[in-house]
């Protein structure tokens, strides 16, 4: 289907999906049945993804080596969330913190992280872990 706009010509593909959020930069999460199994960044989540795949094949026939640094997750549903490349320690580190995946055994912490940060995408930004104003609790005289 082709539309005609002001600006130009906007083709839209019936039926596609826009991965184009695969191109940029960005924290990956890698989902099992629905749950959140391994949270990744990458500078090209597409590769990284792809990589994570592949491995997991090379697992099924025992041909995958041990030493390799990229970890071979069973997963069946892939989310990415685009960031800043100056971002993706802190925004990685908050998302295995809120989420506990099964597969992030050295970034896990028993207590949720406390550092407060700002996520811009798109010039909308979104604060995280921002520490809400304590009230004292309310005392009843009678």
């Amino acid at each position: 289907m082709v539309e005609a706009e002001d600006k130009g010509i906007c083709v839209m593909l019936e039926g596609f999906v826009d991965a184009t959020a695969m191109l940029r930069p960005g924290i990956y999460a890698l989902l099992r049945e629905g749950v959140v199994v391994y949270i990744g960044q990458s500078k090209k989540p597409l590769s990284r993804v792809e990589a994570h795949r592949s491995l997991q094949r090379r697992v099924h026939r025992n041909a995958a080596p041990g030493w390799l640094p990229i970890k071979a997750i069973p997963f069946d549903e892939v989310h990415v969330l685009p960031c800043r490349v100056e971002d993706l320690d802190i925004v990685e580190r908050a998302m295995i913190d809120l989420y506990k995946p099964k597969y992030n055994l050295k970034l896990k912490t028993p207590h949720p992280v406390s550092t407060e940060f700002n996520l811009t995408i798109d010039g909308f930004t979104v604060p995280f872990n921002i520490v809400q104003p304590t009230h004292p609790p309310l005392l009843r005289r009678f």
